[in-house]
């Protein structure tokens, strides 16, 4: 497996308040989370390194002991909970850092499978023979209206209250996140990524920018797309390649 990320602030936005941590874990395993921070240039930036802090602990901790075969759904959700508390009680400590939050996008890649955990609208992507599917649902007021009918995909792309988030980390002491679980392949690619990347960049792009160059180079290249469509937003894209299997001859 092969992991590419990178964060920019945008062209707009005077600070970054995401954040993004990967690694690979014991067994040909690996992780990957972003997080989309908000409630002011301090709270948001506080929230988003505070929940993957809490998280890049975890999975270094106590992924090895409490993370066996068939408890992937428990361990992230959990993961997610610890996260949560931890920007909650922070903000309730701190006046000044009040009602803040972030979204989290979770991935564990192992044993042939991602497992996915999340809350917010940063999103999950499966790049498979030249197709992006998005793999999570986003937590949102405008995803709520698509889902019941009230407008339609393409009049959600545009909405005034495309950013209003349903789920977040932080926002209270209680948290559901959201889990969902896809078969990989060799050759897939897994893109995690926040709305500064989704809202600046069509899916049609995304797709072409993806194969386009050297994979290492792919978050550069997105980002760079991202910002030369406006880069509205604050903006973070990681990647995981699932490599096709090398055959020893000889």
């Amino acid at each position: 497996m092969k992991l590419a990320g990178k964060t920019d602030v945008g062209r707009v936005r005077q600070d970054n308040q995401d954040d993004y941590r990967a690694g690979k874990l014991p067994g040909d395993a690996a992780w990957l989370l972003v997080c989309d921070g908000m409630g002011g240039a301090r709270g948001g930036r506080e929230a988003s390194q505070g929940a993957c802090n809490v998280i890049e602990r975890c999975f270094q901790e106590q992924y090895a002991s409490k993370c066996l075969p068939g408890e992937e759904e428990t361990f992230l959700k959990k993961t997610l909970l610890s996260a949560n508390r931890f920007v909650f009680q922070k903000a309730m400590q701190d006046e000044a850092l009040a009602g803040m939050g972030t979204t989290a996008v979770c991935a564990l890649v192992r044993s042939g499978r991602v497992y996915l955990c999340h809350a917010g609208d940063s999103r999950a992507y499966l790049f498979r023979d030249g197709r992006l599917t998005q793999l999570t649902h986003d937590h949102s007021y405008v995803q709520e209206l698509v889902d019941c009918g009230t407008i339609t995909v393409e009049e959600a792309e545009h909405h005034p209250q495309k950013n209003i988030i349903t789920k977040a980390l932080g926002v209270d002491y209680r948290l559901e996140p959201e889990f969902t679980s896809e078969k990989l392949q060799k050759g897939d690619v897994l893109l995690l990524c926040t709305d500064g990347l989704t809202n600046m960049v069509p899916v049609d792009q995304m797709e072409k920018l993806l194969v386009q160059g050297p994979f290492y180079d792919t978050p550069d290249r997105l980002i760079e797309a991202a910002n030369a469509n406006g880069g509205s937003d604050n903006i973070t894209a990681l990647l995981l390649a699932v490599e096709p299997t090398e055959v020893e001859h000889g």
